[in-house]
Order: C-alpha cells, then sequence, then structure tokens
C-alpha cells in the first residue's frame, strides 16, 4: 500500500474516532464510501485533471461502479435509473475523494457550475429547469403511495442495509472486497455503530434488524403482486427510488443477511431483474471496481 493511501486511511480513521454522537446518521454511508474510496486506484489523478463540460450538462458525481451494482451508493442508481428512464443526457463522474462541499455527501449534481446534492432535490431543480412532470400519469393517490413507499426504502429499509452490509456481516466480505486493512475496518465499524445508535436502527439486534428489513419488503411485495412495476405496467420515478436499495440488497450485500432476505419474495427478486433489463442493458459493463465510467 502506497505512503499516499496510508495517509488517506489514517485521514478516515481519524475523522470517524473524532465524529460527536450528534452527527446525524446520514453520513455513514459517505464514511463507509470514504474508507473504500482509498484503495480505489486513479481517483487522485483524476481530481486534477477535472472536464470541463459544455453548458447545461448534467454531470452526477459519485463514489464509483461496484463490482457488482453500477455504484455502492442507492441514490446514485436512482438518480442514473431515472435518467436512463426519461432519456435524460448526463455524466457521471466517479470521485469520491470529492464530497458535495455543501452536505459532505454523495451524489451530487453539478450544473452550469452549480452544486446540487441530494437526489430528491436534484430531480425537483431539474424538473424547474428542464420542464418536465416527475409524476407524469401517476394520480394523486398514486403519487402518494409512492411517496411513503420510497420513504419507508429510504428512510427505514436503508440503515438496515447499511448496518447489514459494514458492521453485521461477520465475514467482513464488502471491506475484504477492497481489501481494507483489519485496524481500519475496525475504527470504520466502531464509528458507525456509533452513528447508527444515534440514529436508532444500531440499538437493535441483529434479528430485531433483519425482522424490520423483512417487513418493509413484505409490504413492498404484497403491494406490487404481480404487477411489473409499482404501479402496473410502466414504471415512475418511484421505482427508481425503490429499485436503487432493492439493487443493493440484491447484488451488493456481500455477505450480509440482505441476500437471503430479499430471496424470501421472489416477486421482488423479479421486479429487479425487470428494472435492470428495462433500464440497465449495459449493466454487466457498468459493474466494475475501478470507477472508470
Amino acid at each position: 500500500m502506497t505512503s499516499t493511501t496510508n495517509m488517506a486511511l489514517s485521514k478516515v480513521s481519524d475523522a470517524i474516532v473524532d465524529l460527536p454522537v450528534s452527527v446525524k446518521a446520514v453520513g455513514v454511508a459517505v464514511l463507509a464510501g470514504a474508507t473504500l474510496a482509498v484503495v480505489w486506484r486513479g481517483l487522485g489523478a483524476r481530481q486534477s485533471n477535472r472536464k470541463v463540460y459544455p453548458r447545461g450538462t448534467i454531470v452526477i458525481h459519485q463514489m464509483g461502479r461496484g463490482p457488482h451494482v453500477p455504484s455502492l451508493t442507492p441514490f446514485a442508481i436512482k438518480l442514473e435509473t431515472y435518467f436512463r428512464m426519461e432519456g435524460i443526457p448526463y455524466q457521471t463522474e466517479h470521485n469520491m475523494y470529492r464530497a458535495s462541499k455543501k452536505t459532505g455527501k454523495i451524489p451530487f449534481m453539478i450544473y452550469n457550475d452549480e452544486e446540487l446534492p441530494d437526489s430528491e432535490f436534484i430531480l425537483e431543480f431539474l424538473r424547474k429547469e428542464k420542464n418536465f412532470d416527475l409524476h407524469k400519469g401517476l394520480t394523486d393517490e398514486q403519487i402518494g403511495i409512492g411517496r411513503a413507499f420510497q420513504r419507508m426504502a429510504e428512510e427505514n429499509t436503508y440503515w438496515c442495509f447499511v448496518i447489514d452490509r459494514w458492521v453485521l456481516d461477520e465475514t467482513n466480505k464488502a471491506w475484504e472486497t477492497f481489501n481494507v486493512s483489519a485496524i481500519i475496518r475496525y475504527l470504520a465499524k466502531r464509528g458507525i455503530r456509533k452513528q447508527l445508535y444515534a440514529q436508532g436502527m444500531g440499538r437493535h439486534t441483529p434479528e430485531e434488524i433483519r425482522h424490520i428489513m423483512s417487513d418493509d419488503l413484505k409490504a413492498l411485495s404484497h403491494y406490487i403482486g404481480s404487477k411489473k412495476f409499482l404501479f402496473g405496467d410502466k414504471a415512475c420515478k418511484f421505482d427508481c427510488a425503490i429499485f436503487g436499495i432493492l439493487a443493493e440488497i440484491r447484488w451488493a450485500s456481500f455477505g450480509g443477511f440482505g441476500t437471503s432476505v430479499i430471496k424470501e419474495y421472489p416477486n421482488l427478486c423479479d421486479y429487479c431483474e425487470r428494472m435492470k433489463a428495462t433500464f440497465w442493458p449495459d449493466w454487466e459493463e457498468m459493474i466494475q471496481r475501478d470507477c472508470t465510467k
């Protein structure tokens, strides 16, 4: 491991150890991603060679392509899936060293030199800027149902997944996949535990967390039933958000219990395959470890 990498890992570990409990739990995924990022090759070089894009170009910054999914953050998958669904041109840049200056999170968007963090606010901004309807063809009732399922997935199921992947998995497959050393892994997991305890999910036993995830997926499974997508034969914005979470659980739980939990609901596995086939025909090309696309 290079001296640059060692210094970066040291900074990450210091940041994790020094974080106060009062820090919002939404930073957990960023901390975990930062630890992974230092072992990905070529990121430092790309920082000094940032591309210049024509005005009007949507550029999504995220942590990089994963070995099983197009991104290790579901919120980047959500954005890319929506852009693909609506045929909206966009570019991606992959560099975990460059988080949003406003929130310290990823993904974020650069549009005409303006930075916009948070996937929902990005879509809201583009709705106004590009004059399109985020809820085209949906009734008010469907919008309410879709928002409820999205919030369940992003604000509850997501945290079950985070603690499962990064903390509870005793095999440490996610950490080992990215060659994270034992000491850095220990420090990172300790920091994540503290953050998830503050958020609330970390106060439960592993069995309870698995049960919470399963109950969330059961509710979604019952609602989707035999439908192709959330509201029928055509996917919508809410499908993109839900798919982002389910894709991580389905394919990127590594050694955690997420994979076995989602397999209890075959229609959700089929739903994931359908979303992937419909909007990600290049999925296999987009899953890789060196963040080059």
